[in-house]
């Protein structure tokens, strides 16, 4: 018997083999792939926007005169922190520093004893599917979430 022809044999079998395989394996690993980059991007997101409540809540600490709540919750400041936290700048120009982000998302609270507080409810949706199809079996599950965080920071200076 002659080793080569059996080898040769065997390898004929096989071809197209790989082509299945790749068939099978690829829409797995893009489906991973995608919720990868889905997941990093809610977290740039959540970080982007934590970042710029932060800053926002500064602003209001240091301007804040306690027992005065108007200057900063419903007056020029308030209206600066949102616009620090949507736009990133207090004028409240250019674009927002996430897509759909609007002042309507963020609240200035009014104050307790000596602390100001930014809370921000944010629409996230996902950038490549917004819900996962339930065949008829079942609701449809979407993927769409709100992102909530409130800030809090006691204010720097007294009335």
């Amino acid at each position: 018997m002659n080793i080569s022809a059996t080898v040769f044999g065997q390898r004929k079998k096989q071809s197209g083999v790989a082509i299945i395989e790749l068939t099978v394996a690829l829409p797995l690993l893009l489906l991973l792939f995608i919720g990868v980059a889905e997941m990093g991007r809610l977290l740039y997101d959540y970080n982007t926007l934590t970042k710029a409540q932060r800053n926002g809540v500064r602003h209001l600490a240091i301007h804040a005169e306690t027992g005065n709540t108007d200057i900063y919750v419903n007056g020029f400041y308030g209206t600066e922190a949102t616009n620090l936290v949507v736009y990133g700048n207090t004028v409240g120009s250019g674009d927002p520093l996430l897509e759909g982000f609007t002042t309507d998302d963020v609240t200035v609270d009014d104050p307790t004893a000596d602390e100001v507080r930014v809370t921000v409810a944010y629409d996230y949706t996902p950038m490549v599917f917004t819900a996962i199809p339930g065949f008829g079996l079942f609701d449809d599950i979407a993927l769409g979430m709100t992102l909530s965080s409130s800030v809090t920071m006691r204010a720097m200076r007294g009335g």
